[in-house]
């Protein structure tokens, strides 16, 4: 059967609202019917209703590759120092949930899904909506090559111990993965959020074991790296945008929940709250984490390191340490799964508003999902042919971070220019308001 799709465009403003059974209704007309035809009511209920499913969205994004791969950027910036390292993985923690307050308030406010993208062109019009939205197609689904690249040469590893995985085995590996995760994406509106709980479980179960091998470890007097972790290293200004770079990348991926404002029942509550459950969470597991790998290895060690997690649960769990590999590529997946379900979502809310051409903004009239918007992530499979690809991220980063800015500059511009507009969740110097 011929795949059908539906257009969806916003209407009058209002593009949550609720039928006597509570499911979530994005209303919108049929692609090539006339215009005076009656509104079609889509269900676009994902399970994201229940405050543990939206849980799983921050938890699944940010604990990503970045805690078991690369603590050491963070102890680079630091100049060496452990004890200042640990507490730059509670300060940076606590930068990004700041930064997800704000995206919690212009979610609530705006009330669109797409996240960051939805509320530039909201802001500053479609033109600036424009330049973001290819940075988007062109560079930052680059990410997606990076990581399917992680998750192979993890799997496969374990069986080439001396000379490592074939390159061209790891990079068609990786497209499997991709497109396996973009059909789950493709076929099914509550796939992609089962399988982000699933990995979520995984990736927790491999960071538990790290955390109860460090406290075994302490127990057993090994606090070598820990009893003197103020006194080592040479800690200096000009390294700490370093530290702050790689602290705030390793907790990448707090915005996915904003992205997601028509898909939760209730945003106003259930955004800022899982924002603040699960970024807690996330900061406790990173340092407890860090706090395991310091009593095996040396500072030394960690630094030289490119794959931390691996080099611990060599020491840790000798014969057992390929638990540990496993669960760092099922972490991967996970950053990737929530990767192209937040990209596919950011497409499509921006087609929907001109953006990007008319059959983006489409859904399969089957599966509700935003097919087309989802396949344009394949672009990023491009980047799997240059072996460099950190080099170009670091740039790309770098007008992101620019993209970002803008973004917060939106909430004191709109608080001036609508001071009356109705905030159900509003930032202020120390705290957010919920109803």
């Amino acid at each position: 059967m011929a795949t059908q799709l539906l257009a969806v465009r916003p209407l009058a403003n209002q593009l949550i609202l609720k039928s006597p059974s509570q499911d979530i209704l994005v209303y919108g007309v049929v692609c090539g019917i006339r215009p005076e035809r009656p509104l079609v009511p889509v269900s676009w209920d994902n399970g994201l209703a229940k405050p543990v499913k939206t849980l799983q969205k921050p938890v699944g994004s940010v604990i990503g590759t970045g805690i078991f791969i690369s603590p050491a950027g963070i102890l680079r910036g630091t100049g060496g120092s452990v004890g200042l390292a640990l507490i730059f993985w509670v300060v940076c923690g606590v930068i990004q949930t700041c930064g997800g307050f704000v995206y919690a308030e212009l979610a609530v406010m705006i009330k669109k899904s797409g996240g960051e993208v939805t509320f530039i062109h909201d802001a500053y019009g479609p033109a600036v909506a424009f330049l973001k939205v290819w940075i988007i197609i062109f560079f930052l689904t680059s990410g997606s090559a990076v990581v399917a690249v992680i998750i192979p040469e993890y799997l496969l590893t374990p069986f080439f111990p001396c000379s490592g995985p074939p390159i061209l085995a790891v990079r068609f590996m990786g497209i499997c993965v991709v497109f396996f995760l973009i059909a789950i994406n493709c076929l099914s509106v509550k796939g992609p959020t089962r399988f982000a709980g699933f990995f979520t479980i995984t990736k927790t179960i491999g960071l538990i074991i790290i955390i109860v091998t460090g406290m075994y470890n302490i127990a057993n007097g090994h606090t070598t790296y820990l009893a003197n972790a103020f006194s080592t290293g040479n800690p200096s200004i000009k390294l700490l945008p370093i530290a702050f770079y790689s602290g705030t990348w390793a907790y990448g991926g707090w915005d996915t929940v904003s992205a997601l404002t028509e898909e939760i029942k209730q945003p106003q509550r259930n955004i800022p709250l899982s924002l603040v459950i699960s970024m807690a969470t996330i900061i406790i597991i990173y340092v407890l984490t860090n706090i395991a790998y310091f009593t095996l290895l040396s500072p030394e060690e960690v630094l030289s390191s490119s794959a931390i997690a691996a080099d611990y649960s060599v020491k840790a769990l000798g014969s057992w340490s390929w638990l540990i590999w496993f669960f760092v590529s099922m972490s991967a997946m996970g950053a990737l799964n929530s990767g192209i379900y937040k990209r596919g979502r950011q497409l499509f809310a921006l087609a929907r508003e001109g953006v990007l051409p008319e059959i983006v903004a489409m859904l399969n009239v089957n599966y509700y999902t935003p097919i087309a918007a989802t396949f344009i992530t394949l672009i990023g499979l491009i980047y799997l042919v240059e072996d460099d690809i950190f080099t170009i991220m670091a740039y790309v980063g770098f007008v992101e971070n620019i993209f970002d800015t803008m973004t917060i500059a939106i909430v004191p511009y709109y608080r001036w220019k609508y001071p009356d507009r109705e905030r159900l969740v509003k930032v202020s110097k120390a705290r957010s308001r919920l109803p």
